[in-house]
């Protein structure tokens, strides 16, 4: 069986580094509601949206130094990147466009030169 993607940024595969027994990407309504002279809630779905969270985990360094010289890289005019994403509810790996929150966590053990760095990546589709 081949691996299955869950995500890359312009192409380069950070599957391996997704902890993807908490991945969290999937495809929702966008809608307009509105609300009737009886009060009864309406809503008009105007298009789909990717959405989620993927946390990305680091040991090395240099995995972590190419990890941000590809966010430097990837970045589109307009703040997006070229995503490929596995999305949850659709069992669907779909090429979007997405503007990507990255948050930054680590663990580090100076003593034996060893790190753990999270990214939190919140991604949207735009």
């Amino acid at each position: 069986m081949a691996s299955k993607i869950f995500f890359q940024i312009d192409g380069n595969d950070l599957t391996g580094f997704a902890d993807i027994q908490n991945y969290s990407v999937n495809q929702n309504d966008v809608y307009q509601n509105w609300t009737d002279g009886n009060w009864i809630e309406h809503r008009d779905v105007v298009r789909r949206r990717v959405e989620g969270e993927v946390k990305l985990g680091f040991a090395k360094a240099a995995d972590f130094a190419a990890f941000t010289a590809l966010l430097i890289s990837a970045r589109q005019t307009g703040g997006w990147y070229p995503v490929t994403v596995y999305v949850n509810n659709t069992g669907a790996v779909m090429d979007i466009e997405a503007f990507l929150e990255v948050k930054g966590a680590g663990k580090w053990d100076l003593k034996n030169g060893r790190q753990w760095v999270v990214q939190t990546i919140q991604i949207t589709q735009r």
